[in-house]
């Protein structure tokens, strides 16, 4: 069986327990069950510097469980940096809401692309856009 970390997400206007229940779903979906918790702090969710630290610190894990993929969106862009290192060093990556899983042996590059776009659109500044009208 694969274990997990769950990571919820400090900015989404959801109770912690739900989070967790639907990421704890995501974790069973994929074979697995979650073993240990992170989330980061709401002052550091734009460059998310803690949960690689937090996957290295907790021997056996296979991976993490987001809350959702718009974790990696709040720096202004896909935290693209970061998916490739967790990636890279064989940790399985799911996005609980979205459904949407990452690994090594399974790139998922068409839900990547997907990600990386929506995250320039959710982040764009609209008043760029009205000038252009």
């Amino acid at each position: 069986m694969k274990t997990f970390y769950s990571c919820v997400d400090a900015l989404i206007p959801s109770p912690l327990s739900e989070q967790h229940l639907i990421i704890k779903k995501k974790a069973e979906k994929e074979c697995g069950l979650i073993t240990a918790y992170a989330s980061e702090e709401f002052r550091t969710v734009k460059s998310q510097p803690w949960i690689f630290i937090k996957l290295n610190e907790t021997p056996g894990l296979n991976g993490v469980v987001f809350f959702t993929a718009l974790q990696f969106s709040y720096g202004g862009k896909f935290n693209i940096k970061l998916f490739k290192k967790l990636i890279n060093n064989n940790y399985e990556v799911h996005f609980a809401r979205e459904d949407l899983s990452f690994s090594k042996n399974k790139p998922n590059i068409k839900s990547l692309n997907f990600l990386m776009s929506n995250s320039l659109v959710f982040q764009r500044d609209e008043k760029e856009l009205i000038n252009l009208i």
